[in-house]
């Protein structure tokens, strides 16, 4: 029992990890384009909104409907990306924001998407057995 969650934190650790390193590479490369800083609220609000999904979603990542989370947590980051580019970089040109002031808006939007995913995962499982 034990050994089984030492594996999922040290899955969650390396999915944590990746994220920090792709959110860093993010920051460089937009900080490159633009006002110093002026992604980082975007990049922060992304990484924890997705990596909760990931997060809470762990005991999904162990069952057959892997491939449904990461296909659901895919389409929903490309939505999210595009809508931080619309806020950030169409809405509020100017604005440069805290990195903190959007984590309560990411952990209710991660929790919002784990809760659309749930309703997902009824609607197959009901469709596969019905």
């Amino acid at each position: 029992m034990e050994r089984a969650s030492k594996k999922t934190s040290l899955s969650d650790d390396a999915i944590g990890w990746v994220g920090i390193a792709l959110g860093l590479i993010a920051a460089i490369v937009l900080d490159k384009g633009s006002a110093q800083h002026k992604w980082h609220a975007a990049i922060m609000w992304t990484f924890v909104a997705f990596f909760g999904v990931l997060i809470w979603g762990r005991r999904k990542r162990n069952s057959w409907l892997l491939w449904l989370l990461w296909l659901f947590w895919a389409a929903c980051l490309v939505l999210h990306v595009i809508a931080m580019g619309v806020i950030f970089g169409q809405l509020l040109p100017r604005l440069i924001l805290g990195t903190l002031y959007v984590v309560p808006l990411a952990f209710f939007e991660s929790l919002f998407l784990f809760v659309a995913f749930l309703g997902l995962e009824r609607k197959v499982t009901q469709h596969k057995s019905g």
